[in-house]
């Protein structure tokens, strides 16, 4: 309970971006922006048209 109290504006935030929020700990967050898997398809689409 205290662990979401102490992170709740962080994680709103977070969710609000619509990133994934993975807790760690007690009070430890990994926040992630699921944009960057689109980043990575692309760059591995361009490197097998290049190759």
């Amino acid at each position: 309970m205290a662990d979401r109290a102490l992170c709740a504006d962080q994680d709103g935030w977070a969710y609000e971006l619509r990133w994934t929020v993975n807790r760690t700990g007690f009070g430890a967050r990994h926040y992630r922006d699921p944009r960057f898997d689109l980043v990575r398809e692309l760059e591995e689409v361009g490197r097998a048209f290049t190759a």
